[in-house]
Parts: C-alpha cells; sequence; structure tokens
C-alpha cells in the first residue's frame, strides 16, 4: 500500500480532528511529515512534537524544506490568501507533485469521520478551492 506524506495546515477544531484521526492510523499509509499551526497555545502542538512532527508556524518554511516529499497540504483554514501563497511557492519552487486539498474535499472526509458533528457554517462560507 502506498504511504501518503501530509503537512497539516491549522489545527483547530477541523484540522485537529483529522490530526487525531490521522495520527492513529499507521505511517505505512499515512505520514504526517509537518503541521503548521501559528496559535502556540495549541496543545496538539506538543502532541506532534512528541510524535516527532515538527510545527512550522510559517508554513512556507515547510513547504520549502519538506518539497515534494509532500504528497498532499491539508490546509483547513479555508483563506484563499494562504492557498493562493501556496500555490504561488510551489510553483516558484518547480513542485509538480504536491497536491492542495481543497475544502470541499474537507467536507467530504469530514462527513466520513465518526461522530462528526456539524461545521459551522460562519467559519467557512466558501468550500471551494
Amino acid at each position: 500500500m502506498k504511504q501518503i506524506s501530509v503537512m497539516m495546515i491549522g489545527l483547530g477544531r477541523i484540522g485537529g480532528k483529522f490530526f487525531e484521526q490521522f495520527s492513529q492510523i499507521s505511517d505505512s499509509r499515512i505520514k504526517i511529515v509537518a503541521v503548521s499551526e501559528s496559535n502556540m497555545s495549541n496543545g496538539l502542538i506538543d502532541e506532534a512534537n512528541d510524535l516527532g512532527i515538527p510545527n512550522y508556524p510559517d508554513f512556507k518554511e515547510a513547504i520549502r524544506e519538506f518539497g515534494e516529499e509532500i504528497d498532499i497540504i491539508m490546509d483547513t483554514s479555508n483563506r484563499p490568501e494562504l492557498k493562493a501563497q501556496m500555490r504561488k511557492l510551489l510553483q516558484e519552487t518547480e513542485n509538480n507533485h504536491t497536491v492542495i486539498v481543497p475544502m470541499v474535499v474537507d467536507y467530504l472526509m469530514w462527513y466520513l469521520l465518526p461522530d462528526a458533528e456539524d461545521i459551522p457554517q460562519e467559519h467557512h462560507k466558501n468550500i471551494g478551492y
């Protein structure tokens, strides 16, 4: 089975739940190579560090460091300016491998999680790319 390497941006309500789920899956399937959480009081940063997963408050540093080792960037911030910065950086570094997961796919995956509650829409009015 192919290992999927993931970089996660945001460990809030949605990203945190995905982090917890992915962390329970064998590294032979899903390997979280880095997280990017700017809220340094988020307890999941310590959990990530305990698992050997580094936190990069500036996601650009992680993208530069890991490059095409990242299969998927899972950004649950739903901030269009961040996605634009990611796309630009991937182009500048000629990274044609890494895929940025659209928020609508995050929603799809969220609906598959056990006990997933409704996502408040005030934070995510436009769930497109």
